[in-house]
């Protein structure tokens, strides 16, 4: 073994849901683009120091309370990541057509009103007129902001009203907040240690609850992209043997050393 043996790391992390009560694991899925990842050991102690000879000297230190964080940063916006960081679900709403969409009973002049869809196109809006409705005209009663759906009013004139709305919409996922329990999950890195000649380095945590994201950036500033930052506590695992060699927390693999 080389006397020197440095790290400098990147690799991916992927996460595995477990059953909460047969701690067995779903697939593992990669979570792509990981800007951050650490874990982060702490020991409480509880101390005694004596009290015969006038120093109040340290006599005992005793290990007390293990405690083992994790903290991640996803890069990546996909859908699932945002609702593991949210305690969230995701929707998937197919591309379709929306006929006769009311846009209100009433509009005005400066007016900015919506869709029920987002990434719209082919947008047609007609009046109320009975029999034969008339179609208002972009760009002279309205304009049109199709990748929202945000429709701003310039004229209404004599048109009868309410507006309806007739357009194509896109696929999208819609990611609920606060609406799933929080996860039982499986923490597993796949690392390289570029100041090892690449060499493998495995970090698996078998049962870690992780926190909601700690902060959702919607607007950015500075030189890099957003991210979704995490920060999870690693749990006992109870179905690992408590005196097995490995034990019931994880364990850090170093391939060829």
């Amino acid at each position: 073994m080389s006397l020197e043996n440095f790290y400098y790391g990147q690799g991916r992390l992927s996460i595995a849901v477990r059953d909460a009560v047969t701690g067995i694991l779903g697939p593992w899925a990669w979570v792509g683009d990981v800007s951050a990842f650490s874990a982060k050991p702490t020991t409480q102690m509880i101390q005694h120091r004596e009290s015969y000879s006038g120093n109040n000297s340290l006599t005992r230190n005793i290990p007390h309370q293990r405690d083992l964080a994790l903290d991640w940063t996803f890069s990546e916006f996909r859908p699932e990541n945002l609702a593991k960081a949210l305690f969230g679900t995701n929707i998937a709403v197919v591309s379709g057509t929306a006929t006769a969409e009311s846009l209100g009973a009433t509009v005005a002049v400066g007016d900015e009103v919506r869709t029920a869809h987002p990434g719209i196109s082919a947008l047609v809006i007609s009046d109320s007129t009975p029999t034969t409705p008339l179609v208002l005209v972009e760009g002279v009663d309205y304009t049109v902001d199709l990748t929202f759906g945000r429709i701003d009013i310039l004229n209404i004139g004599s048109y009868v009203q309410p507006f309806k709305a007739a357009y194509s919409y896109a696929k999208r996922t819609d990611t609920g907040i606060f609406t799933a329990a929080q996860p039982d999950i499986s923490v597993l890195y796949e690392g390289i240690n570029l100041a090892q000649s690449n060499a493998g380095v495995i970090a698996e945590y078998y049962k870690v609850a992780p926190s909601v994201v700690t902060e959702l950036m919607h607007i950015t500033t500075g030189n890099d992209t957003a991210g979704l930052a995490i920060t999870a506590q690693a749990l006992l695992d109870s179905s690992k043997p408590a005196n097995g060699p490995l034990g019931q927390y994880g364990r850090i693999t170093q391939v060829g050393v």
